[in-house]
């Protein structure tokens, strides 16, 4: 399987339980503050909503999330953070014991990890940070979305204002 369709499987046909053939599965690439948004919203007041249920609907059509290979990384620092007291005193937004629970929850999503970027992809990803004046984490994101043309879920404005321009 090449770079260029490593989730390519992922687009193919589905059938339902007459044996009919539907729409294919549906697929986003998610960066993970939205998806951080949709883990802690049962939590946190100030998260969005809109993520869980796009989530949800995901995973009720039995989708797939595509994330690039650092978001592992990234993820587990928002989590992580979000579970320690802030440095003016004030309390921590999730306890010990819901940073389990949403690490747990994590394992058990339909996320597809994009396999490491070969030089051809990474020299696509610094040209996107150039030309978008994106971070390399954000590019990453916007370059797998790109790559494999899916639509990229986010809440960073910038991302949003690079990946509408697919």
């Amino acid at each position: 399987m090449t770079e260029e369709n490593s989730t390519e499987f992922l687009k193919g046909a589905v059938f339902n339980a007459e044996g009919k053939e539907e729409d294919a599965l549906p697929l986003a690439v998610m960066d993970a503050s939205y998806i951080a948004s949709a883990l802690l919203c049962d939590f946190c007041s100030d998260e969005s909503v809109e993520s869980r249920t796009f989530m949800e609907e995901i995973i009720s059509k039995n989708g797939q999330i595509v994330v690039p290979q650092l978001f592992w990384y990234e993820i587990g620092n928002v989590l992580l953070n979000a579970s320690k007291q802030k440095k003016n005193g004030s309390p921590s937004r999730i306890s010990k014991v819901q940073l389990d629970s949403i690490t747990l929850l994590l394992g058990d999503l339909p996320i597809y990890t994009d396999s490491q970027p070969n030089g051809e992809i990474r020299g696509r990803i610094m040209h996107m940070t150039e030309e978008e004046g994106l971070s390399y984490y954000d590019a990453a994101y916007l370059e797998l979305a790109r790559r494999q043309n899916l639509p990229l879920k986010t809440f960073d404005e910038k991302l949003k204002l690079a990946a509408a321009k697919i």
